[in-house]
């Protein structure tokens, strides 16, 4: 999820919840715990494959955290600001490891006993309607001081209620995709933009996937028209009617024939959940994860990998556009 989103949470919890007011640097320390847990951005500059290895792992691992409230609270004391109770910073980690969570990139919940990525594919990863469900009551709070307790609850309130929109929306897809490919070994519905009624079905078959964009809503566009044109049109055109739906065959990373000494394979058979191929000729192979609409006509995704299998193999990581990282 967005550090926005993150953010305006903490704040929402911080009115809500506490029966007095927070003073402002209890309040604001509050919302900078809903932002924690990314702090594991730090390990960027030292490796970017370092950082996608264990982004999203210990510090949003349920196991640990325990020790990280522990952690919190200590210093917190040791400084003599004991305004924020255990409870609350627990509140505010798991808020933030829930909100990511709900998305499709995967969260090490059990990391470090278990690299396994958690996702249960509600909600697209920058969701302006979720945001707006937390920012508009926090923005009326400003103004109405007497009621910001309640427009801080009533804030929370709507946020849950979208995600159980969400959910709704999302076992719809699931039943529209057990309809159409009723003997796929398994099967997914992953969020696309703009709206909680876009979604992406994914059936996995043996050797392949196949997969088809839908829209519940068929006409309604959600918050497209707040975003350039060239980046809203390749997923707009990708979506269909339910009973429209265009769906395409795409051949599976793992059921391919591939030397097992060409570097980035097993990273990216560990990173990607959905990896195919996008690209093969007898110099290169590239490869795409449909977590990140891979193979939607028009759309730069992320994640990918291109491998050069020469007389001197190499591999990268393309994160997006021209900006990639070498892989060994």
């Amino acid at each position: 999820m967005d550090p926005l989103t993150h953010a305006l949470s903490g704040a929402a919890l911080a009115r809500a919840l506490p029966k007095h007011p927070l003073p402002g640097p209890q309040f604001a320390l509050l919302i900078l715990l809903t932002l924690a847990p990314d702090a594991d951005f730090a390990l960027k500059p030292v490796s970017d494959i370092i950082y996608l290895e264990h982004h999203r792992g210990i510090t949003h691992s349920l196991l640990m955290l325990p020790l990280w409230v522990w952690l919190i609270y200590s210093l917190l004391a040791r400084r003599g600001r004991r305004a924020l109770s255990p409870l609350l910073i627990s509140l505010a980690l798991v808020m933030h490891i829930m909100l990511d969570l709900i998305t499709s990139f995967g969260t090490m919940l059990m990391a470090p006993f278990s690299d396994r990525r958690a996702a249960m594919d509600m909600v697209f990863i920058i969701d302006p309607l979720l945001t707006a469900c937390l920012l508009l009551p926090l923005l009326a709070a400003i103004r109405m001081k007497r009621r910001r307790r309640l427009l801080a609850a009533s804030a929370l309130a709507l946020m849950i209620a979208y995600l159980g929109l969400c959910a709704w929306q999302h076992q719809r897809a699931l039943d529209l995709l057990a309809q159409a490919r009723p003997d796929a070994l398994a099967r997914h519905a992953l969020p696309l933009p703009f709206s909680p009624f876009h979604w992406q079905l994914i059936a996995t078959y043996q050797d392949h996937y196949e997969r088809a964009g839908i829209n519940l809503m068929p006409g309604f566009s959600g918050t497209a028209p707040l975003f350039p044109e060239r980046l809203t049109r390749p997923f707009l055109a990708f979506m269909h009617a339910p009973a429209e739906a265009d769906w395409q065959r795409l051949p599976r990373m793992q059921a391919m024939r591939l030397d097992a000494g060409l570097p980035g394979l097993d990273f990216y058979d560990w990173f990607a959940r959905f990896p195919v191929l996008l690209e093969a000729d007898r110099l290169h192979y590239e490869f795409g994860d449909l977590r990140f609409a891979a193979g939607i006509a028009g759309v730069d995704s992320s994640f990918r990998l291109r491998v050069e299998h020469g007389e001197r193999p190499r591999a990268w990581l393309i994160w997006r556009g021209d900006a990639r990282t070498g892989l060994e």
